[in-house]
């Protein structure tokens, strides 16, 4: 960051417990050049240095004080969660004075915790920072946000040689991203796209039809985390129209798959009044964890192993129509033109005819309900494609293009 520039890098912590190792973050990122702010969210001892923000003006942004947050030390989860919505108080305010320049945090269970909540609410592209002991899978406290995540390895307890390594490769890369002019905003209208490894022939062209014909294109991998954030980012209006040919997770949510994404899946288009074209990709499919780990029932189904880690299971006549229902369900939520693409030849990559999991009477359990159970107004367009040919993509895209017109 450049020494004349008037933003703050945030540092978030507690200076009760990481009083040591926050000072030498902030050392850090002074030799490169970046002015600090030192929020201080500690509340189980006095802090090791008196920061530029301190407990108390946290506290006092959520018109309570220390005193009485140590009284209920009992809940201390609802202190924490009351100190995170201070120190996001404070942000929002620096943020429109423009004072802002990148967000780092420091922490353990409670810290992490603090921090990622902290971040969750900050802008995408505002640079972020989470200095973890990984206490626990944090992948769902990121959400929808670009948060950089660096283990400690060591935990953060005293300064070491690999902590202090640890943390001056974070201030670096903390500075470098603070350093960074902003990109120009795009003039072109975003499409928000989601696949998966069993459709990404798709995904690939359709990524190009649609760029062909002038616009960008956000994807998501639905593996679950994916179709979340996906949902995440269609809610904060990022996004001019859907293209959701890869709708795997609701069957993974049926049927208890590990691919699960929230309730809300291919929800939330609808509710906002998005156009979105729709498909089925993946939905002929359980996800399951390694060939080994099949139960006997798994085992009587067709299945294939797609890696190491995954299996796909088909599923049967009976269950497609669960799957169709749950998803005819959601779509007649719709506040905007909405089309479900139909792919006849096949939902996934091993559907195909002679595939491991092709079975065109399930498929047609799932399209027959479907149709049954859409509103009158949404479209049900039947291609005579593979869903990874791409005559269905360049179709599909066709249709995305009508209906945001």
């Amino acid at each position: 960051m450049n020494v004349s520039d008037s933003r703050y890098v945030v540092i978030v912590g507690t200076l009760d417990t990481k009083g040591p190792e926050i000072a030498f973050l902030r050392d850090c990122l002074h030799q490169l050049g970046c002015r600090t702010r030192v929020v201080d969210i500690g509340l189980l001892a006095p802090p090791a240095f008196a920061a530029d923000i301190s407990r108390e003006v946290v506290a006092a942004r959520m018109d309570t004080t220390v005193e009485r947050l140590l009284a209920g030390s009992q809940e201390r989860v609802a202190a924490m969660t009351l100190m995170a919505r201070g120190v996001n108080g404070l942000l929002a305010d620096w943020l429109e004075a423009s004072e802002v320049a990148g967000v780092i945090a420091v922490g353990g269970g409670v810290g992490t915790w603090v921090g990622t909540t902290v971040m969750r609410a900050l802008p995408i592209g505002l640079p972020k920072i989470m200095v973890s002991t990984l206490p626990f899978d944090i992948r769902p406290q990121l959400g929808a946000k670009d948060i950089v995540v660096f283990p400690s390895v060591a935990d953060i307890l005293g300064l070491n040689p690999t902590l202090r390594t640890v943390l001056r490769n974070a201030a670096a890369a903390l500075a470098g991203m603070a350093a960074l002019p902003r990109l120009p905003a795009t003039s072109k209208k975003v499409i928000g796209m989601t696949g998966m490894g069993i459709t990404t022939p798709a995904v690939l062209a359709s990524r190009k039809f649609l760029e062909e014909g002038g616009v960008e294109v956000t994807s998501f991998h639905t593996n679950g985390r994916g179709g979340s954030v996906f949902e995440e980012w269609i809610q904060m209006g990022m996004f001019s129209g859907v293209l959701d040919l890869t709708t795997h997770e609701i069957t993974s949510r049926i049927f208890n798959g590990i691919a699960l994404a929230e309730e809300t899946r291919l929800e939330t288009a609808a509710k906002q009044g998005v156009p979105q074209v729709v498909g089925p990709g993946g939905l002929d499919v359980i996800s399951r964890g390694p060939v080994e780990t099949l139960d006997a029932n798994d085992r009587r189904r067709p299945h294939y192993r797609h890696s190491p880690f995954f299996t796909h299971v088909r599923i049967s006549p009976e269950g497609m129509r669960a799957v169709a229902a749950t998803v005819a369900q959601k779509m007649n939520l719709s506040r905007a033109p909405t089309v479900f693409a139909i792919p006849l030849q096949g939902f996934s990559e091993q559907s195909r005819s002679g595939g491991a999991v092709c079975d065109p009477v399930a498929d047609e359990a799932f399209v027959v309900t479907l149709k049954q159970r859409l509103r009158q107004d949404i479209r049900v367009v039947e291609i005579d494609a593979h869903i990874n040919d791409e005559a269905f993509a360049r179709r599909a895209c066709a249709l995305l293009q009508e209906i945001m017109d």
